[in-house]
């Protein structure tokens, strides 16, 4: 069978992790790079086993090149729409990664522009490639708890990197739909039903409009920059209530320092129609009790295999699905209509601290 042969339109944190990813995968060839910062891409070349891919600056030269089957995108969100929908058209396969778009506008374009193309257009909701949340679905599925009543997210964490679009609500949508797309995204799937209003508070307690925050991250590449215009909440508390009654809530904070030293990291819960508890942390255990018994158990889950280099947990399984994807041309399982129902609560939820009420998600459609 003939190799995937694919380009990489940005290679920064995120895109570098995909392009030795798929670099690893024997069905795979990148034949391309391409990225204006020279740095991003000295280091993405060091780690690539297999492959000695061109490099260039402009994602135009790519268009339609005949020796690129997939693209894979990781550009701000604001340019979503436009390097998307190009190779789209261009008749390329596209991994991009999440949110869909900043807007629901720039959304409905990028799919429209999928359906038209019939190409596979794969979102990076890396989380529904997991061991750890995929085990949760299991359970769920063998009816281990019922229905699902509630759900929460406790996302607690250092601030974005320092790069001015994370920070700028018009590029890249607001701290909500740059971050938590994610766990918008794990309710939906896991409560199995539509969002039907969604209330939100938030603002700013420690980054600030107007004033010089010095911003540092803990997992990226970036150094500590100063970034003045900051047009995003650093904390918010999303409710979310779903057609079938039930319930979720996700807290955000973006301003510990030096990052969440927690052990128990991120967690996300819920509680099904039995009354027993399905609790993950840490993207690595999961601990289910209660319920018709005083069963109590503790799963240490596999989170290397999924992965590669310490990555986010899904991440290698999400690449060897996409090319699984293209090869059979079946719908991915983070599709861009996945992508679309996480993204209208996000936006939902950024409305909603803006006008201090109620948004019902069928607002946003109109």
């Amino acid at each position: 069978m003939n190799k995937l042969r694919m380009a990489f339109i940005g290679v920064g944190d995120m895109g570098s992790h995909h392009c030795i990813g798929f670099d690893l995968l024997p069905e795979c060839k990148v034949n391309y790079i391409c990225d204006m910062n020279q740095a991003n891409v000295d280091r993405t070349l060091a780690e690539l086993k297999n492959s000695k891919p061109v490099i260039v600056t402009d994602y135009a030269e790519l268009l339609h090149k005949e020796d690129i089957d997939a693209v894979v995108i990781s550009v701000p969100n604001y340019l979503h729409r436009e390097v998307a929908v190009a190779f789209l058209e261009a008749g390329k396969h596209v991994f991009l990664e999440k949110p869909v778009a900043h807007t629901l506008e720039d959304c409905n374009a990028i799919i429209a522009a999928a359906e038209a193309s019939n190409r596979i257009l794969q979102i990076g909701l890396v989380y529904r490639y997991s061991n750890v949340y995929r085990r949760m679905a299991e359970e769920l599925e063998r009816g281990r708890l019922g229905d699902v009543k509630l759900m929460w997210c406790k996302e607690f964490r250092d601030p974005f990197p320092p790069a001015e679009w994370f920070y700028d609500k018009n590029k890249s949508g607001g701290a909500l739909v740059e971050k938590d797309c994610h766990h918008f995204d794990i309710f939906n799937w896991m409560i199995g039903s539509k969002p039907r209003r969604v209330f939100a508070s938030g603002g700013q307690h420690v980054m600030k409009e107007g004033q010089p925050n010095l911003i540092t991250n803990s997992y990226s590449h970036y150094p500590p920059k100063p970034i003045e215009n900051v047009s995003i909440v650093d904390h918010a508390w999303v409710t979310i209530e779903y057609e079938n009654g039930s319930k979720a809530n996700l807290g955000l904070c973006m301003y510990l320092k030096p990052r969440n030293l927690m052990g128990d990291g991120l967690e996300i819960g819920l509680i099904g129609e039995n009354g027993g508890q399905m609790v993950a942390k840490n993207d690595k255990t999961i601990d289910i009790v209660g319920g018709q018994n005083f069963t109590r158990d503790h799963l240490d889950i596999d989170v290397t295999s999924d992965s590669i280099m310490g990555g986010h947990t899904g991440g290698q399984t999400q690449r060897i699905e996409f090319v699984k994807s293209v090869r059979a041309g079946t719908l991915p399982f983070a599709s861009a209509y996945v992508g679309r129902d996480a993204l209208l609560i996000a936006l939902a939820a950024e409305k909603s601290i803006l006008e201090e009420r109620y948004v019902y998600v069928n607002e946003l459609m109109k």
